[in-house]
């Protein structure tokens, strides 16, 4: 498609292809807002016009990225042709992904969404010149995933006529009815393939809630969501407070957990919880946020229910005052000790390649043990398994701290740095731990009001400190 033989020749093209569109979609939004009557523009009609050039500037924006993307692609095999297919295409999902800011998973869809435009010509230039969306484009190139690339030409070429008037649920039911007509085997395989994708997500949620996602076989979901509508259901018509929602998802709790939940959403859970809080935060001499292991910042008197909890087991992590500092490390060992995990899994929380938001799976030596890289806190960090195998790729450097500065080796590494293949570089800034005040803020001297206070907890405070 476009000529990579030559540096800086595909980025001019693209560059210049993204900006003469979107130029000219400005352009024919300033002759709108000029054409209305003072009426409209009353009521807001040019603002309206630059609200629809922005979502146009957008689709413009992602029908040019995806160009980018296959020349990057073609580009990367020409100079990379000894390297194997996994860690070439495993290297350009991470650096994707860097450039885009998001986690790696999401880069990798942004590389496939790519490759399947390729093989939707009309469907890509419709998303270039700003017609559709990205959201229709996609919902046309996952409903003929399975289907064979000629047909797969061959339903673009008939459905593109048609998809500047479907939302993206209608286009996915046209594209459907297109693979049905020409090859009705495809469906089935789309049903053994999707449910190779059943998964279980996690996110963090306002005021210390969460939510956990099920995605899986339909039947198998329907049957699990019939059986808490119709437990709840029974429970409130026994006289039960809680709404059918609020006993819907503490009768799914229970089932998960085997703790019994309260009708406030409280239970006594038989596990270990790790919180990260001062000393001073444990016995109320200080209402410093605490932190819980995968979840992150919560209030202070929930930690301290947490911590009280007659079956819970409360870790403390840090041991320095400032909550930075992590003894007893050897730097020799190819394993970071248990009290290392702990600390950066509970530190860390979630992926620490900048704007990942995957939850931890490895714990990697910044610099690779191979390369000589010590088993200290330093050199420790938290990832997820795609960006652990990415960073072993030819060309790709991950720095703990500034080189320029010495720091201690038991003390975690304030920033991260991130190399690329092609060279850029990223910055992932590790945050303060919670309970630990920035420079120049003094932590709270006296307990809040209301709050407990005696010689005893001074003293036990005092010894935690110390």
């Amino acid at each position: 498609m476009f000529d990579v033989t030559t540096t800086g020749g595909t980025s001019d093209h693209l560059l210049d292809t993204l900006v003469e569109r979107v130029l000219g979609a400005v352009e024919s939004a300033r002759s709108r807002a000029a054409g209305h009557d003072p009426y409209e523009a009353e009521l807001g009609a040019a603002e309206i016009d630059v609200v629809a050039v922005c979502e146009e500037a957008v689709r413009i924006a992602q029908g040019v990225q995806a160009d980018a993307v296959l020349a990057l692609d073609s580009r990367r095999r020409r100079a990379m042709t000894t390297v194997d297919e996994t860690t070439l295409t495993r290297s350009l999902f991470t650096e994707i992904a860097l450039a885009r800011q998001v986690s790696t998973p999401s880069g990798e869809r942004t590389y496939a969404f790519a490759q399947a435009l390729e093989l939707h010509p009309q469907t890509h230039a419709l998303l270039r010149d700003g017609t559709i969306s990205s959201a229709v484009a996609s919902a046309v190139c996952r409903e003929t995933t399975y289907a064979a690339v000629d047909d797969r030409t061959r339903i673009d070429a008939e459905i593109a006529s048609s998809l500047a008037d479907l939302s993206p649920r209608r286009a996915a039911a046209e594209a459907r009815r297109l693979v049905l007509a020409v090859d009705p085997h495809a469906a089935y395989e789309r049903t053994l393939r999707a449910r190779e994708d059943r998964v279980v997500t996690f996110s963090p949620e306002l005021d210390a809630m969460a939510s956990l996602t099920v995605v899986g076989p339909a039947e198998q979901l329907t049957a699990a969501f019939r059986r808490l509508d119709d437990e709840a259901s029974a429970r409130r018509a026994d006289g039960d407070p809680r709404t059918i929602r609020q006993l819907m998802a503490d009768l799914a709790i229970e089932a998960m957990t085997g703790a019994r939940v309260d009708a406030d959403g409280t239970s006594d859970l038989r596990t270990e919880i790790g919180v990260v809080m001062r000393p001073e935060v444990l016995f109320a001499a200080d209402t410093a946020p605490a932190s819980l292991t995968g979840y992150g910042p919560i209030p202070a008197e929930l930690a301290r229910r947490l911590a009280t909890g007659e079956h819970s087991w409360v870790r403390r992590f840090f041991t320095t005052p400032n909550g930075d500092g992590l003894t007893g490390s050897d730097r020799r060992a190819r394993r970071f000790s248990a009290a290392v995990r702990r600390l950066i899994r509970t530190v860390d929380g979630q992926c620490q390649r900048p704007w990942c938001d995957c939850r931890i799976r490895d714990l990697d030596h910044a610099v690779p043990y191979a390369r000589g890289g010590p088993t200290t806190p330093q050199n420790a960090q938290g990832v997820c398994r795609p960006d652990n195998l990415a960073k072993e790729a030819p060309g790709w450097r991950v720095t703990p701290a500034d080189p320029l500065v010495a720091s201690d080796d038991d003390i975690l590494a304030p920033v991260l740095g991130w190399r690329t293949p092609t060279g850029h570089t990223y910055a992932n800034q590790r945050r303060t731990p919670l309970g630990v005040p920035r420079t120049g803020v003094p932590p709270s001297e006296s307990p809040p009001s209301g709050l407990p206070e005696s010689i005893l907890e001074r003293r036990l405070e005092q010894l935690l400190c110390a």
